[in-house]
């Protein structure tokens, strides 16, 4: 389906169904995220293992242009990161306090992660259950900004949308360089090696 129809049918899911469509000013045109509904799943590997658990966001808005999306902000909130996977409380929270320490994110001083939104393009020849869009903007995470580039699937819902996709961020381009292979000996690192990527599982869900 074209990035254009989705999001027509997204606004269109929240009006009355007989209504006729009304001309959208590109101005006011935009959607919130419902940060109640969102989070993000994240998974980090290691030779030994891997960890995963959730991080929630503060806020976001998406904006568009004839129908089309093309631009906004999305938040996250580093401080809500969660680990799922250890059961014992206090190996558990040795390792939030870790990532979210100055090993990692260092979360005392960079509490947020963004990714603005620069443009989209839908995607053709798709299959079902695949992403249809490419959204294109930057990504920062602890202080440090770049240009990033994602394909998601992009599809409606009652009163809005929803985004959902798994990403790839590599966390040595941010400053994140414990247990590095790019920085530190693999025979001394042993089985203490991490990946330099993280996985992130999206669960966006925005209305108007």
């Amino acid at each position: 389906m074209k990035l254009k129809a989705l999001v027509l049918s997204a606004w269109l899911a929240s009006s009355v169904a007989v209504a006729a469509p009304k001309k959208i000013d590109p101005v006011k045109n935009f959607t919130n995220l419902d940060t109640a509904a969102s989070f993000a799943v994240w998974t980090g590997k290691k030779l030994a293992g891997t960890h995963s658990g959730k991080i929630l966001f503060k806020g976001g808005k998406f904006e568009f242009k004839k129908n089309a999306l093309s631009g906004g902000e999305v938040v996250a909130d580093l401080n809500s990161i969660t680990n799922e996977d250890v059961k014992d409380p206090t190996y558990n929270q040795k390792l939030v306090g870790h990532l979210k320490g100055e090993d990692f994110f260092d979360v005392a001083k960079h509490p947020e992660a963004k990714f603005k939104i620069k443009s989209a393009n839908e995607l053709h020849n798709i299959v079902a259950g695949q992403p249809n869009v490419e959204v294109n903007g930057t990504l920062s995470i602890r202080g440090v900004e770049k240009a990033f580039s994602t394909k998601v699937m992009m599809n409606p819902v009652e009163g809005g949308f929803e985004i959902k996709g798994k990403i790839l961020i590599d966390r040595t381009q941010f400053g994140l360089k414990y247990n590095s292979k790019k920085f530190f000996d693999v025979k001394e690192l042993g089985d203490k090696l991490i990946d330099d990527q993280f996985e992130l599982d999206l669960n966006l869900v925005a209305k108007r």
